[in-house]
């Protein structure tokens, strides 16, 4: 749990300031970091960090707020943080050092902020694989050939921690990368396959060592080493292939390790370092973005199987899905027009569906008024619209 494999936690408390739909909410959050080389400052600045962002995703919104701490205490802190509520004000309410560690306690005042559509309603299911690394000889520096394979595990974890719209349900054990060209075949069969809706490709850009030398006149201090990575995504719709978001982010760190020594790609001692946290950041962030990317996007899940007049469908309880849901049918089709361009073609089904049965990961519908679902097969789509 939390940010950096450090031990977090987080407390609300929830006070009613007022009673109209706008009223504001006070959370009280703590959170706790570990004071890394007595660096007591930077410390602080991430467990006030965390506990500000713990408070605002459980508050459950989406806008990149940047406050100041009042009471004079750290007005000269600035933080980034995205999530989906305005914040009135932020007091610092207390700070304990203990063995090593650093305890923070805020209290924010936040307005919530509630997506306007209806399609937020159901988690959409993505599915990811492993990161290739482009440039495999620079893996060697820490023999961390298996960082692609550690970073798609860590993106899903915040993405099931943090994501309100989407959860990364399957990071699928091999490497892939294709090409714009490719992405839209791959992600319609890699979906179909995982029963997913959206596909997430992910490929490292860099991820070189530089060194630099202090001048002849500070030889006794050691040579400045910094680490790259450089992460390009791109999500797809499994359902049509196309190409929904792409974002490639990069970020640069100190690198405190030996350059000729193995480092653990899960361990501690790297996620703890300056660029264990970057890189942790950075992937907190593209978790947010792809969330909002598909917040308001039509959550569609599959028919598995027929049977009797009833539909067992691929999504269920972990999705949001509940008893006397009304979805609609409906089946996707493609077509190049004159000019060779591709479209999408929805043709929905006459009669509606009601859940009546809601398991982990499926569910169960049968026809709303009691009429014949005919022509309907296996791999039809429901949505809630």
């Amino acid at each position: 749990m939390g940010l950096n494999n450090l031990s977090k936690w987080l407390t609300c408390i929830l006070w009613l300031v007022f009673s109209q739909p706008a009223s504001a909410v006070w959370f009280e959050a703590t959170g706790q970091a570990a004071i890394i080389q007595n660096n007591k400052q930077a410390a602080r600045q991430e467990a006030t960090q965390d506990a500000i962002r713990q408070a605002l995703l459980f508050a459950g919104a989406s806008v990149k707020s940047v406050q100041k701490m009042a009471n004079g205490l750290l007005q000269d802190d600035r933080f980034e943080v995205r999530a989906a509520g305005e914040v009135g004000s932020i007091e610092l309410i207390d700070e304990i050092y203990h063995e090593g560690y650093i305890t923070v306690s805020i209290r924010a005042d936040i307005f919530p902020q509630e997506i306007s559509c209806s399609a937020g309603d159901y988690k959409k299911n993505i599915v990811t694989t492993w990161y290739e690394i482009n440039k495999r000889p620079q893996a060697a520096v820490g023999n961390m050939y298996d960082f692609g394979k550690v970073l798609a595990s860590r993106l899903q974890t915040e993405s099931k921690d943090y994501a309100q719209y989407s959860t990364i349900k399957r990071v699928e054990p091999y490497y892939l990368s294709p090409s714009t060209s490719e992405g839209q075949s791959l992600a319609f069969t890699l979906a179909k396959k995982t029963d997913t809706q959206y596909v997430l490709f992910g490929e490292i850009l860099e991820f070189a060592v530089e060194t630099q030398a202090h001048n002849r006149f500070a030889f006794w201090k050691a040579d400045d080493v910094q680490r790259n990575l450089s992460l390009s995504m791109a999500l797809y719709d499994g359902s049509s292939g196309e190409l929904l978001f792409k974002e490639q982010q990069s970020i640069r760190a100190p690198w405190q390790f030996d350059l000729y020594k193995p480092i653990n790609s899960q361990g501690h001692a790297l996620w703890e370092s300056a660029f264990g946290k970057a890189t942790q950041s950075m992937l907190q962030d593209l978790s947010q973005k792809i969330d909002q990317e598909v917040s308001c996007l039509p959550s569609y899940g599959r028919v598995i199987s027929i049977s009797n007049e009833q539909l067992s469908i691929n999504i269920g309880k972990q999705n949001g899905v509940k008893v006397r849901d009304e979805l609609i049918l409906f089946q996707v089709s493609q077509f190049y027009d004159s000019n060779n361009q591709l479209h999408k073609q929805f043709q929905l089904h006459p009669e509606k569906v009601v859940v009546t049965q809601v398991f982990a990961e499926t569910a169960v519908v049968e026809s709303l008024n009691g009429a014949p679902l005919a022509n309907i097969q296996a791999n039809d789509f429901v949505a809630r619209r």
